[in-house]
């Protein structure tokens, strides 16, 4: 997924919850006035008495609507937190990622002394093969030897 992509994707995402969150502001506000009017008729001295337990009954019902719209509000913003830690998280591993490639260095290595003695040979053998491949120094040990 490009990062494009992921924008388009956050910013629609984005839209969608700050009009939930809207929408959700507008519904418990309806909801509290209808809670406050059914909490007004159930204990109003004209409502019969018949009609005062359907009042609080509906006052109840209301009461755990609301609820469960602030419930779902909760859950809603756990899950976009949740989705800002790990995306946070994401980031701090591919910087940590980034930095270890950075700090892979080798591995210093104490060499036995038999080693360094079979390096210090081998590389003398090496230094005197060069130099007898190379015609110029071929010229000047011949001119010093005669």
């Amino acid at each position: 997924m490009g990062e494009d992509e992921f924008r388009e994707e956050s910013e629609v995402k984005k839209s969608i919850n700050a009009w939930r969150q809207s929408e959700r502001k507008i519904m418990i506000e309806t909801v509290q006035d209808l809670i406050q009017t059914s909490h007004k008729y159930a204990k109003s001295q004209y409502t019969p008495s018949a009609q005062r337990a359907r009042w609080t009954k509906l006052a109840g019902q209301l009461i755990w609507y609301k609820d469960q719209i602030l419930k779902n509000f909760s859950l809603e913003a756990m899950t976009i937190e949740l989705e800002a830690l790990t995306k946070r998280v994401r980031e701090s591993e591919e910087r940590r990622e980034r930095e270890t490639r950075t700090r892979n260095y080798q591995t210093i290595v104490f060499r036995k002394p038999e080693d360094r003695k079979a390096e210090k040979a081998q590389s003398a053998e090496t230094s005197e093969a060069s130099k007898a491949d190379d015609p110029e120094d071929a010229k000047e040990n011949a001119l010093k030897t005669a």
